[in-house]
């Protein structure tokens, strides 16, 4: 019996062979179906009742089944399908298997023992439902889809990793009018890339392949396979049966008899609903005010209306082109309603239109004149163009429109649509700022009709059975599909619909608030639009929150077009029929123009010099356009051309760079260094010699005070990764790969440099001249960007605004990072800079960041002060999905912006184009619209107001500590500190509640572990604390080094004063720590409490599993799956904290005074592991732990990696299995899998989202299953 996540299946097996199979959706109701199943069930030849047969149940409904009869053999998910692939396919040697929720990927079938396998994550950008989605998206039945790409005539590139984003990419393609089978095919593509990238790995693909799951219907995934993991049509085995591997898997492995009468009178007693579930307080209808308020439409297709308004003699139509919806809108001169529409997209913008034009033919006939057309919507251009219409406009504009003209007073906008959600203020009328939803859609309409579909409840039934619900359930404010796997364990544990429904209108609204609104401000006057609003269970959630502030508005399903209308009012009125989608600067002087291109001639000034036909004849050194290489090309080409090499340049990131990237990468790395793949195989295909292209440990920032500048934990490891991913020595090409400690001064860089000719076989003099011709170019490059910025600024005139892209200087030039925002701009007549034209690099921030050891994120936060002191420049700012530090600098940045307007984009390889074109043209409209403020006379540019921020570092006696409680290390440390004579106070353990309060204090893909620390500070604030939290921080490339300095803002802002945040650093406890030896003894006793406490009191030998990774996870998280391997007897060895400490300090300690003030500390562990016996979990020698991570990560800065790494590795050589914890997303935990050896026991990466799934549990016994 396999219960899986949408459908029940059953297979009866008798001498090895399958006799009888069946399968049926459950829709949320898995134990009524099974019980409904075997009722029906009739197998020739058996009888079922018989005392020899033999049963078990699998999937993730399967402890539901054992919850109500406990005498059913449970089947792990992994070694079921093992099992069933090795009866379905003998002679197969892989497996890939695709479901509606989880895929697997699973290696070494033949050998007999335990396979190699890999499961997906939360995410379900691989598995069927991605495909489901899509199909809806296409108003296209799913058993078609394989028949319908057989008309594919070519693959497009699409989203593959996320369904939402995919979603966008489809929506695009459809307004290029790309056939519905170009598009289905290419979905089969991206999700196979993203299945090779996240699940296949590294792990070998040893055929023949075993396809099984449902998706395996799906002919385009079967030949996507072939394609991409370059395997012929025989070596792909799609067998019978293939839907059942797991159900069969579970037939093979039952050894325990069962009644099924039994079982089938336990199943009719139904499910006892579990008591742990999280809840809310009830929704209540929205008050009758409000209600009278909203519009009682019904959808019709195509749905009208009529208005208030009388048809005269000249009228103005309104078109909105959604994702989701297309509206039609007349509106008379007066803005009075008189005619409206509501109608499906379905995929096909342009007969939506077409259509809803015909009907309003019909509707108004001869009478109807239309003086004037508005178009907005993601289809607005081809659309407005084609019916040359008077304003084509962006959404927020048309949205801020509609609201101001129903009501003068408003001041906010919610809009939350199919697709999109927007929030804008407003000041008068006019639009003062706005955020729209970064791409995901968990808060968006198309959201809730997908659930609601998979619920089986018709979408106008949802509102009211949400509002029936007495105890609504909290799935959480994350992504979509976290969203939904909630969802799903619900439905298993027994939850009511209604609590469901219920539960999912709050995590809509908290999604949109938190995500979009975060800390806009919020005004007294809101307006509610945006389909949603047709659901009274979203209207009762924001009226929560908000109550009488919050309306909704008379013409909330249709505000887009009707704001358009009026747009096109306005624009007739002014006589101006300029079409396009911005109104335009005027066309510009010769002087501005110029300036308005500056930004473009930025590369001219870093390529001066470069020709790549020089040298011809001679070895080639090829150089990636990435990263770094944006900044130092100057440097390489006149070094390596002076030594007598041709320099070959890769090209600008293209589309066939993207296309290589994605077809190489195999770790979802941050975008900027997934580009690299696709730069160094353009290299190697343009046979260089050499690849160069340095790694940066640290890096020079004049005026930062902190020990050391980190480069981030990739740019540390990237180009060694890379090029031995891409096996680029096999093809006769060798890695110039110098570090750069650039913190050491020019003349460690020179020293790099010369080790870099020495090796090529050069003498020191030559290498010198070398190396002053490429510093004299480095100089000359920077020297003359700053002078272009400096003229740039001095031309502008009084009062004219201009815009500054504040991006890694990387992701300003690249023209696919920045998204082709700069030439947006410029086509636009706007002027721009980039932080590279301003004196954002040497100013001092150490009053007011005094831990930030981040040289970029110096840059981003140097360059939002000169932006924000400057009256009329305005910040564009870049952020990269993926990267850890920017989760951090996203808080800081914001602060520093304060209440001034800028715009913030994430930068991804699956965004979506349309969305950025109405966010940047919305800016820009904005900006249009707010007062210029005339420069002072006396206004320096570097004349910045400093509000300092010194978080206290060191103890002392005098402070009143908060401690969060983090057993069993807070008992003794709150016992130390009071020995030290002071008054320490324990914040009660409440993980649930803090996880709460951190989320809304969330604004992007924060780690875990930052969730949990701003929620133990939060509720430590609200709960009457003051004093002082204690919260230290790490020196390095993780986002850990700025935690403790976001939450310090985040305290001041909500109640200032009151708490602050003790922050010592952990690197630096030697020197500031008042009893070093008393503290490192308090956590050594700690260290040995924690092995005391869990481990195994059994005298019979038992496995024995070691707990590695993040130490706050470990300690936090972790505790969990800690209790469960302690229940389950294993022998545990836990990462000791004073081990991984020591470790830190040891590889800093550069004088031997440091050195030797630590050797008691190393002995103080060699005498504890001794005392331990067997169960020692500290390293023979710490030394070894070092000389381990020199091997593999030599210079690496960011969350304790070299010692994880080296702790891990060494584990694997000791235990029966290994467990290594860290946050979801984490950047080093991402180097780490890369950087992983092959050699050792089985490893299991469990990275911790904001709550542990039942998923997690479920592959973590997979993993213990074969330990």
């Amino acid at each position: 019996m396999d219960m899986g996540t949408s459908s029940v299946k059953l297979v009866f097996l008798k001498d090895g062979k399958i006799l009888y199979t069946t399968k049926k959706e459950h829709k949320g109701n898995g134990l009524r179906t099974l019980d409904k199943m075997l009722d029906r069930v009739a197998v020739p030849g058996i009888s079922l009742e018989s005392a020899d047969t033999l049963a078990a149940a699998t999937g993730s409904g399967a402890a539901e089944i054992l919850q109500l009869y406990p005498d059913i053999q449970m089947a792990e998910e992994i070694p079921a399908i093992t099992e069933g692939c090795r009866l379905l396919c003998p002679q197969a040697d892989s497996a890939i298997d695709i479901g509606c929720q989880n895929a697997r990927y699973i290696t070494g079938l033949r050998k007999g023992g335990p396979p190699q396998f890999a499961i997906n994550g939360h995410c379900a950008g691989g598995t069927g439902s991605f495909f489901e989605s899509q199909m809806v998206r296409l108003n296209l039945p799913m058993e078609e889809y394989s028949s319908l790409i057989q008309k594919a005539e070519s693959i497009p590139r699409l989203s593959g990793r996320c369904a939402v984003f995919a979603k966008s990419d489809v929506i695009h393609l459809q307004q290029e009018q790309v056939p519905a089978a170009d598009i289905m095919l290419g979905l089969c593509y991206a999700m196979v890339r993203n299945y090779r990238s996240v699940l296949i790995g590294r792990l070998p693909v040893a055929a023949p392949v075993l396809l099984c799951g449902g998706v395996m219907k799906n002919q385009g995934v079967v030949r996507a396979l072939g394609d991409i993991l370059h395997l012929k049509e025989e070596e792909l085995v799609l067998p019978d049966h293939f839907e059942y591997e797991q159900a069969a898997g579970a037939a093979v492995m039952a050894d325990q008899s069962v009644s099924l009468s039994d079982l089938r009178l336990a199943l009719s007693r139904g499910t006892a609903v579990r008591k742990d579930m999280i809840r809310i307080s009830k929704l209540k209808a929205m008050e009758q005010g409000i209600k009278n308020r909203a519009m009682g439409v019904r959808e019709m297709d195509p749905v009208s209306w009529q208005g208030e308004g009388l048809l005269p003699d000249s009228c103005f139509l309104g078109i909105d082109i959604g994702s989701t919806s297309t509206n039609l809108v007349v509106l008379d001169q007066g803005g009075r309603l008189i005619h409206s529409q509501y109608l499906r997209t379905g995929g096909d913008p342009a007969g939506a239109v077409e259509k809803g034009l015909d009907h309003l033919k019909q509707v108004l006939g001869e009478r109807l004149s239309i003086k004037g057309i508005g178009v907005t919507g993601s289809g607005r251009e081809k659309i407005g163009r084609s019916l040359k219409a008077q304003a084509i406009r962006d959404e927020i504009t048309a949205q801020a429109r509609a609201a101001a003209f129903i009501d003068q007073e408003v001041d906010t906008v919610f809009e939350i649509g199919g697709q999109d959600s927007k929030y804008i203020s407003l000041d008068h009328g006019y639009v003062r700022d706005f955020q729209m939803n970064k791409i995901c859609a968990a808060g968006t309409g198309s959201f809730i009709e997908e659930q609601a579909a998979r619920m089986g409840v018709p979408l106008e039934e949802f509102g009211p059975l949400a509002l029936s619900s007495l105890s609504p359930l909290d799935l959480g404010d994350r992504c979509t599909v976290f969203i939904e796997n909630s969802i799903t364990t619900a439905q298993a544990q027994g939850a009511e619909p209604a609590d469901i429904a219920a539960g999912l209108c709050d995590s809509v609204v908290r999604n949109y608030l938190h995500k979009v609104v975060g800390e806009k401000p919020v005004g007294s006057h809101i307006i509610l639009q945006g389909g949603v609003a047709y659901n009274p269970g979203i209207v009762a959630a924001f009226t929560r929150v908000y109550g009488e502030r919050i309306t909704v508005s008379p013409v909330f399903a249709i505000s887009g077009a009707f704001g358009a209308a009026l747009l096109a009012q306005e624009a007739v009125k002014k006589e101006s029929h300029q079409t396009g989608s911005h109104q335009q600067r005027p066309e510009p002087e010769r002087d501005s123009r110029k300036d308005i291109d500056a930004f473009f001639q930025a590369e001219e000034l870093l390529l001066k010099g470069y020709d790549p036909h020089l040298s011809k004849g001679a070895k080639t050194v090829g150089v990636p356009y990435a990263l770094m290489m944006h900044k130092f090309f100057p440097m390489a080409n006149a070094f390596f051309t002076e030594l007598g090499y041709r320099v070959l340049l890769s090209s600008p990131t293209n589309e066939n760079t993207i296309a290589m990237a994605q077809s190489h990468a195999r770790n979802e790395t941050c975008y900027p260094v997934k580009l690299i793949y696709g730069h160094m195989l353009e290299l190697a295909e343009r046979k260089v010699d050499y690849v160069f292209l340095p790694s940066i440990h640290t890096m020079k920032h004049e005026t930062s005070k902190v020990r050391h500048n980190y480069g981030c934990v990739y740019m540390q490891t990237a180009p060694r990764l890379v090029f031995d991913e891409l096996e680029l020595e096999k093809k006769g090409i060798q890695l110039l790969n110098p570090v750069f400690d650039l913190d050491f001064g020019q003349e460690a860089m020179a020293q790099s440099m010369l080790q870099v000719g020495k090796r090529l076989g050069f003498g020191m003099e030559d290498c010198k001249r070398a190396l002053m011709a490429g510093a004299a170019a480095v100089r000359r490059h920077t020297a003359a960007l700053e002078e272009q910025g400096r003229q740039v600024l001095s031309r502008l005139k009084p009062g004219e605004k201009a815009l500054v892209l504040i991006a890694r200087n990387y992701g300003a030039a690249d023209p696919v990072l920045n998204m082709g925002i700069p030439k947006l701009i410029q086509e636009r007549n706007w002027k721009l800079l980039s932080l590279s034209h301003l004196p954002a690099h040497d100013l001092d921030l150490s009053d007011e960041y005094g831990t930030l050891c981040w040289p970029f994120g110096q840059h981003i936060l140097s360059g939002a002060k000169l932006v924000k002191n400057h009256p009329n420049l305005y910040a564009v700012y870049l952020t990269n999905h993926g990267c850890g530090p920017d989760t951090m600098l996203t808080h800081l940045f914001r602060d520093e912006m304060g209440d001034k307007p800028y715009l913030q984009i994430e930068v991804d390889e699956h965004f979506s184009k349309i969305g950025m074109i109405t966010r940047v043209e919305a800016f820009l409209s904005s900006l249009q619209e707010r007062e210029t403020v005339k420069q002072p006379a006396d206004f320096e540019i570097k004349k910045l107001p400093v509000h300092p921020v010194k978080l206290k570092e060191a103890m002392s006696v005098a402070d009143q500590i908060i401690l969060p409680d983090i057993q069993p290390y807070s008992r003794f440390l709150e016992s130390y500190m009071k020995k030290l004579g002071m008054s320490p106070t324990l914040l009660p353990a409440d993980l649930q509640a803090d996880i709460k309060a951190g989320l809304e204090e969330t604004v992007t893909k924060e780690y875990s572990t930052y969730t949990l620390i701003s929620g133990m500070a939060v509720r430590a604030l609200r709960s009457g604390y003051t004093g002082q939290i204690l919260i230290p921080y790490t020196q390095g490339a993780e986002a850990d080094n700025q935690y403790s300095r976001v939450i310090h803002s985040t305290l001041q802002r909500i109640r200032p004063g009151r708490l602050s945040v003790l922050s010592p650093c952990l690197e630096r406890l030697p020197d500031t720590a008042m009893d070093l030896k008393g503290l490192f003894l308090c956590l050594l006793a700690g260290d040995l409490a924690m092995e005391a406490e869990y481990r195994s009191r059994q005298k019979q030998p038992c496995p024995v599993v070691s707990l590695t990774g993040d130490p706050m996870t470990l300690m936090t998280f972790g505790k969990p799956v800690i209790h469960m391997l302690r229940k389950q007897g294993y022998m545990l060895r836990i990462q000791p904290l004073t081990e991984f400490l020591l470790f830190l300090w040891m590889d800093l300690a550069e004088t031997k005074e440091e050195q030797m003030r630590l050797k008691p500390l190393e002995e103080y562990l060699q005498m504890a592991g001794k005392k331990m016996g067997i169960y020692n979990p500290f390293a023979d020698n710490i030394r070894t732990l070092m000389w381990e991570a020199d091997q593999v990560l030599p210079k690496f800065a960011g969350g304790g990696g070299r010692y994880r790494f080296a702790k891990t590795e060494q584990e694997r050589k000791l235990a029966k299995g290994v467990i290594s914890m860290a946050p979801q997303y984490e950047n080093t935990e991402m180097i780490l899998t890369l950087k992983e050896g092959a050699g050792g026991c089985p490893l299991y990466r469990m990275s911790f989202g904001n709550r542990l799934e039942s998923g997690d549990m479920d592959r973590l016994r997979s993993f213990l299953y074969y330990i």
